[in-house]
């Protein structure tokens, strides 16, 4: 099988640039969606492959599935997911359809965390599209130039896709599970599917290959600050000390920055402090405050750069603002929970 540093076929939003990282060891990277795909590893052996992770829709899968059979004719014989979420594993039914026989392999804690929460999230996502593609459609009838107009039309087409692929998903739970660790010895490979502990999700899963020295990650580590409302930051660390171990991964001299600890040690707080699913409000809604800040924040600098244009150098005007991180983040703290509360007692009023 040959391929690298190339870009494979498009479906959609999916597109994949495929770079070589080991012989017969591949990465397909996803270039960033309308709903996100997650990239992909590709392992040969001398009798077939193992894809892991399988993106958010069967749509992204079949676009690797092209591209696998332009570059081989060895059938997929392992399908591994990392963890449980959605643009993980619900491109899953691709494979078996495509390669019967093809074993979808992960650990019990995921695969349980699929049926409890993943199964449910689906339903989720069928339910809250509908508002989403009205939002849009409201957008592109305001909006005032051609260019917002016509990326506000591509946003729709590919939500509208993706409601219809999602209501059809037929979601395919992995065939097989392992408990600790997995090892699959071909004749030029060998692979160890690894659970080394609590990170990212519950059930993490690190594909390992100790000859070529490459572990596959999942989201348990990756370029930026990962999204942790599934997370268990208590653990996080131990269980990628516990991946050095491997002699792989090298952590950063520097570590988190400041911003990112803080992050960590506030979602800790936030679950320790009782917000779980059976309230209805979890974790995994501080996306919801990411999206509402981002263009909140971007004003915020354009006027800061305005107010300070010729007065303050940046590096001074980042030690500023960097001072007052505390201040600002009581007076937002105590705006959001004055904010919350009235609306929660407007609401049982009702």
């Amino acid at each position: 099988m040959d391929c690298c540093s190339h870009e494979g076929p498009s479906r959609g939003d999916a597109k994949f640039e495929f770079q070589k990282v080991a012989d017969g060891v591949y990465a397909a990277v996803a270039e960033p969606a309308y709903k996100v795909n997650s990239n992909t590893a590709i392992i040969e052996s001398d009798d077939g492959l193992m894809v892991v992770d399988t993106h958010s829709k069967p749509s992204a899968a079949r676009v690797i599935v092209e591209q696998l059979r332009e570059m081989t004719s060895k059938p997929v014989r392992y399908v591994v997911n990392t963890h449980f979420h959605w643009d993980h594993w619900h491109g899953n039914e691709v494979y078996p359809a495509a390669y019967p026989g093809a074993e979808i392999v992960t650990n019990q804690l995921t695969r349980e965390a699929m049926v409890r929460k993943g199964l449910k999230r689906i339903q989720d996502h069928v339910r809250e599209m509908p508002a989403e593609i009205a939002k849009l459609k409201a957008a592109v009838a305001k909006a005032s130039g051609d260019g917002e107009r016509e990326r506000l039309r591509t946003d729709l087409r590919l939500a509208e896709s993706y409601h219809a692929e999602v209501t059809a998903l037929q979601p395919a739970l992995p065939t097989m599970v392992f408990e600790g660790t997995m090892k699959i010895y071909r004749r030029d490979r060998e692979i160890h599917l690894l659970y080394l502990g609590r990170a990212h999700t519950e059930g993490d899963v690190f594909v390992h290959l100790p000859r070529e020295r490459v572990v596959v990650t999942g989201d348990a580590v990756i370029g930026w600050t990962p999204f942790m409302g599934d997370g268990y930051p208590e653990d996080w660390v131990g269980t990628l000390d516990r991946l050095t171990e491997l002699g792989v991964l090298t952590p950063d001299k520097k570590g988190y920055s400041p911003s990112d600890v803080r992050i960590v040690e506030a979602i800790s707080r936030f679950r320790a402090g009782g917000y779980d699913e059976s309230l209805g409000f979890t974790v995994y809604d501080t996306l919801r405050y990411k999206d509402a800040l981002e263009p909140l924040v971007a004003e915020e600098v354009k006027v800061l750069r305005e107010r300070l244009a010729g007065d303050v150098e940046l590096e001074r005007a980042l030690e500023i603002v960097q001072a007052g991180t505390g201040p600002l983040n009581e007076l937002i703290g105590a705006m959001h929970t004055k904010l919350l509360v009235a609306e929660l007692r407007g609401h049982s009023r009702e």
